[in-house]
């Protein structure tokens, strides 16, 4: 049969079923799967949509949403935190054995006592700590945050006895350190060539110690360390080592002690290269040497050798009136009129920072001042250090680590005013007083107090103390308070004076000097409450040693005694780091038993024992 036939005689098929074609965009999407969840829905075992946050269920909620990633285990970032953990218990066990082979009976026992009321780990290391101020300090990597490490400390191993060679243990505080300002450690210095180490020291000078006495311009500084120009007008490695020197005070690390756990040889090793360098200078009169000069005394007075800073001062103030800054800055060799606008500005500030070092330390030790003052002003025309930031260093410090204006040209400008008062107050006291009339005297000195009392009710309001001041400003007032104490001393029955005052000009002077002193603690108090008592500009510390011998005679009154154990817990606390704190604590435990002065309990044992130091600034604190 035919094919074709046979196609002819078959039915025709009945259509089959549509079947659609799915688009290839319509595949199946799986929901992502969060690796994390926060805080929150752990706890109420709440499915998480995942960081960022806030997740959506602590969004509906208006809960805080924290995300830990160290908490699961399978992260890196937990491993890389077990790891730290196991790094930190090992340095506290050799810790605790060097602290048991080196230790004093007393302090070990006090440490076992520690041990016996089943103390927590970190307030074994706190013990060890406390009873130890010779060791360097570093601080334990379980404090994650600010907050934390501010009071937990631990200390380093000792020597060992095998190789007589320091271990040190880096903390986590120093590897998470980030340095204000980044500044090359060579050319400037041979002592180190360690980068972290010199930017370190140079971000605590300029927070703690340059906003209180402005001896040289931050950021021409700065920017002229950053280039490695040795020939610079601005920085030198004589000035450096001068500045290194002393920002290696505020410094826990054990790099910038000279000698192995030796808290007196700090910044040592920077102050030799410094006179090495400035005895190659051969007496050369510059700017950046002043500097250096000024700088190398304030060393020099911190270590407890008033005297020698004493001189190293009066050099600077020879080097300054040899270079002309106390009358038309000039630059030898060169055309006075060209003169950069940086250069005036630095010559100025220079002066000043000499007119009120030579100020400050001749009426400390009672020496004839013998210095007019300068005749430019620092901040004549609008300066680029007006637009300085002031940020805690380390950021450790304190809690919240917020930057605030520095306020540079404002504190500068106040305190040149303030030290020109104080400069006519030094030719009262040490001059006109000698054989004059009591009541003379006293009309003058109540002329002073009327002026700095106006001075102080007419400081711009920036620097008010507001909600959190910033230390300098803090300074200022203190500076004014401790004048004040100064300025009716002659009036107080002390054989420093050759004065015989009425009785009831005595009684008046004290009732004036009780109250400044009071006014002192509470402005250091706010300085605690804020900053703690780890850093403390050096600059305050006359200050706290004025107030703490004007209060002396009036610890019968509970408000005296309060303020008198906050001065004492400034003082110890600044007797970690300065040599000359430790012998104006002398002077004042001498002093109050010469005068037959008992002392509160709490406040003796501040005095006396810096193993309970800060056990009793606790409790006198709540």
């Amino acid at each position: 049969m035919n094919p074709r036939e046979t196609s002819r005689r078959l039915p025709p098929l009945a259509p089959g079923p549509q079947i659609p074609i799915l688009p290839i965009s319509t595949a199946i999407i799986r929901p992502k799967k969060n690796s994390t969840a926060c805080l929150a829905c752990k706890q109420s075992k709440k499915k998480c949509t995942g960081p960022p946050p806030p997740c959506k269920t602590c969004e509906a909620t208006e809960g805080e949403c924290i995300f830990d990633e160290t908490l699961d285990r399978r992260r890196k970032v937990a491993v890389k935190r077990t790891i730290d953990e196991l790094e930190y218990h090992k340095d506290v066990l050799h810790s605790l054995l060097g602290f048991l082979r080196s230790a004093d009976p007393e302090n070990i026992a006090r440490l076992m006592a520690v041990i016996r009321t089943n103390a927590s780990l970190e307030d074994i290391v706190t013990a060890i700590s406390q009873n130890i101020f010779d060791y360097p300090r570093f601080t334990s990597p379980l404090c994650r945050n600010c907050a934390d490490i501010d009071e937990r400390e631990a200390q380093l191993s000792p020597l060992s006895t095998e190789s007589n060679q320091r271990r040190s243990f880096v903390s986590l505080e120093k590897l998470c350190d980030i340095p204000l300002f980044r500044v090359p450690a060579k050319p400037w210095t041979s002592v180190t060539d360690d980068d972290h180490l010199v930017s370190h020291l140079v971000s605590l000078y300029f927070t703690w110690d340059h906003p209180c006495s402005q001896l040289i311009d931050q950021k021409l500084f700065l920017e002229h360390m950053v280039s490695r120009n040795t020939d610079s007008e601005f920085c030198t490695p004589f000035l450096v080592n001068s500045l290194l020197s002393v920002a290696s005070a505020y410094s826990d690390l054990p790099e910038v002690l000279a000698v192995t756990h030796g808290v007196n040889s700090c910044g040592q090793h920077f102050y030799d290269e410094a006179e090495k360098l400035w005895k190659a200078e051969e007496g050369r009169a510059t700017l950046v040497n002043i500097q250096g000069i000024l700088l190398l005394g304030c060393f020099l007075e911190a270590q407890g050798k008033p005297e020698a800073g004493w001189l190293m001062i009066r050099q600077a103030v020879q080097l300054a009136q040899d270079f002309g800054i106390f009358q038309v800055p000039r630059i030898p060799y060169r055309n006075p009129r060209a003169i950069s606008a940086d250069m005036q500005h630095v010559a100025a500030l220079t002066a000043w920072g000499v007119f009120i070092l030579n100020c400050q330390m001749s009426m400390t030790l009672r020496k004839i001042a013998n210095l007019g003052r300068p005749i430019f002003w620092p901040y004549a025309q609008k300066h680029h250090s007006d637009g300085i930031a002031w940020t805690p260093y380390p950021r450790s410090n304190q809690i919240e680590c917020t930057s605030r204006p520095a306020l540079l040209r404002c504190v500068m400008t106040e305190l040149i005013k303030l030290m020109e008062i104080a400069w006519e107050i030094h030719g009262l006291l040490f001059e006109r007083a000698f054989g004059s009339d009591p009541g003379d005297i006293w009309a003058a000195a109540s002329d002073f107090h009327r002026r700095l009392q106006n001075w102080s009710r007419n400081l711009p309001k920036a620097l008010d103390i507001d909600d959190q001041p910033v230390p300098q400003v803090l300074f200022l007032h203190t500076v004014c308070h401790q004048k004040i104490i100064a300025l009716f001393s002659i009036f107080v029955e002390s054989p420093d004076f050759a004065f015989t005052p009425h009785p009831s000009l005595s009684k008046q002077a004290e009732g004036i000097r009780y109250q400044s002193a009071k006014e002192i603690a509470r402005f250091l108090a706010i300085q605690r409450r804020f900053y703690g008592l780890k850093h403390i500009p050096y600059h305050m510390l006359e200050a706290t040693r004025t107030s703490l011998l004007a209060l002396l005679p009036d610890l019968e009154s509970d408000e005296s005694v309060e303020a008198f154990a906050e001065l004492c817990q400034h003082i110890r606390a600044f007797s970690t780091r300065f040599k000359s704190a430790k012998d104006a604590i002398e002077v004042i435990k001498s002093t109050a038993r010469k005068l037959c002065i008992k002392l509160p309990i709490g406040v003796a044992s501040l005095l006396d024992d810096p193993g309970t130091y800060a056990d009793h600034a606790q409790d006198l604190h709540g």
